[in-house]
């Protein structure tokens, strides 16, 4: 009951938010209470706490807490940054919304089921900002956005279907295609290389906040699905039978962490650096699933959570700095604070020690290197071409060493910056905390790769 309890919660109040959704001063404590409410009933669930839900089976697993917890206190900082710095109505019940679906795909067990509510949250936020039709303002973002997601999740919903309704004397083939067209069908979700236009289209035109919950909420539950899914639907012995899905898979990851690493050098804003660099993480982990061994899925997972909370601090720190010194030549005098945020965010970005995200990329390039000398050479240039990007920016904010530096007078920005940034400092310096929850899903995932 406790599950249904905390995905419901969260889904009334995205109702009820909906309703009083231009009264600011009702929706936003309503969506802070609901969001603390969903963490505390999350933290007192013991992990592998099952429960069923029309004929749905349940199950938060050890990874699926630990998730839920990062991506609802990243939603929370999220409300708390619209709420006293950049009110907009619409966000409240949109955030509630996508919690609702992170959550009910986090602990939903069945593929299919899994896969339409993804959807649902993926659609929600980009729906909700960019649909200014008066304003006309961002339709071509979102069209481009919905076309790719809703190509994505008719391949994906139709490739398990398929694999749910088929005898297992199936010919190998039959079951690699299906694996295939789902690799594609997330690839497509993921904004992986070269699906990645929409993405590099919504940097510019959504707002900082919905970007963050995009990049820093569901891009995470997204690959963690993807992750889960080839767990459940007993698609995973194909890729071992024949090794061209696993080269497929590699091959989508070393195009997006290097592809993304020479876009993110390359970018001309700092959202777009910010989305560039998420995608080159996001390759890096594809790498690691690749290689379908313990150490890799340990890694890949872990560099989605540090990615996500690194993307979303480096984003609104984007969004403070252009607002308050315009998106053409944003620099660090008039908002010191979010400069400063957007610094430390991409230090964690790198994965750099001693955060969190060291433990995962450390993984993830042993083990590239012991699968390839070209996969892990590719993934130590996508870690160099990033490290470039970034310190290209900070350098860019701070150019202006003799002009004086004025607090912002509310450096919102720059306090969730630091308060995401001390959570990757704790995570790296007890990284158990984060990876023995991960190693868990990892044996399972072997398990289910050479089933006995």
């Amino acid at each position: 009951m406790i599950l249904i309890a905390t995905g419901g919660s969260l889904a009334i109040a995205a109702c009820l938010a909906f309703a009083v959704r231009k009264h600011l001063r009702l929706a936003g404590p309503l969506t802070l209470i609901a969001l603390a409410v969903a963490i505390g009933l999350t933290f007192a669930t013991p992990a592998d706490t099952t429960g069923d839900l029309l004929d749905l089976t349940l199950r938060l697993s050890s990874l699926g807490r630990l998730a839920a917890l990062i991506l609802l206190a990243t939603t929370l900082l999220l409300v708390v940054h619209v709420l006293i710095d950049e009110p907009a109505y619409n966000f409240f019940p949109t955030a509630l919304a996508v919690a609702a679906c992170a959550y009910a795909v986090l602990a939903l067990e069945a593929p299919l089921a899994m896969c339409g509510v993804l959807i649902l949250g993926l659609l929600v936020p980009v729906g909700s900002f960019t649909f200014h039709v008066t304003e006309n303002r961002s339709v071509e973002a979102a069209t481009r956005h919905f076309s790719f997601v809703v190509l994505g999740g008719c391949l994906a919903l139709s490739a398990l279907a398929l694999a749910s309704g088929l005898p297992h004397d199936q010919p190998a083939a039959t079951f690699v295609l299906l694996v295939v067209i789902l690799v594609v069908a997330f690839a497509l979700m993921l904004a992986a290389i070269p699906f990645h236009t929409h993405a590099a289209l919504l940097a510019s035109e959504a707002p900082a906040a919905a970007l963050g919950l995009y990049f820093g909420v569901l891009v995470p539950v997204t690959f963690i699905t993807f992750a889960d899914i080839l767990t459940l639907s007993g698609l995973l012995p194909a890729i071992v039978q024949i090794t061209k899905v696993q080269d497929l898979l590699l091959g989508i990851g070393l195009v997006s962490a290097v592809g993304g690493g020479v876009l993110a050098l390359g970018a001309t804003g700092l959202r777009r650096l910010v989305v560039y660099s998420v995608i080159a993480n996001l390759g890096a982990a594809l790498v690691g699933i690749g290689t379908l061994s313990g150490p890799g899925i340990v890694g890949a997972l872990a560099i989605t959570l540090a990615t996500g909370a690194s993307a979303t601090q480096q984003l609104l720190a984007a969004g403070a700095l252009e607002s308050r010194a315009g998106m053409d030549d944003p620099r660090a005098r008039y908002a010191p604070l979010a400069a400063a945020a957007f610094v430390a965010g991409g230090i964690g970005m790198i994965g750099a020690p001693p955060l969190v995200g060291f433990p995962g990329r450390f993984f993830v390039e042993l083990i590239a290197y012991q699968y390839s000398g070209v996969a892990g050479t590719a993934l130590v240039v996508s870690t160099l071409l990033l490290l470039a990007a970034q310190l290209r920016a900070s350098l860019a904010l701070f150019s202006d060493p003799l002009d004086p530096f004025h607090i912002e007078r509310r450096p919102v920005a720059g306090v969730i910056g630091g308060i995401i940034f001390l959570g990757l400092l704790l995570g790296g310096l007890f990284p158990n905390g984060l990876l023995q929850p991960i190693a868990v899903f990892a044996e399972r995932f072997l398990q289910a790769l050479r089933p006995l």
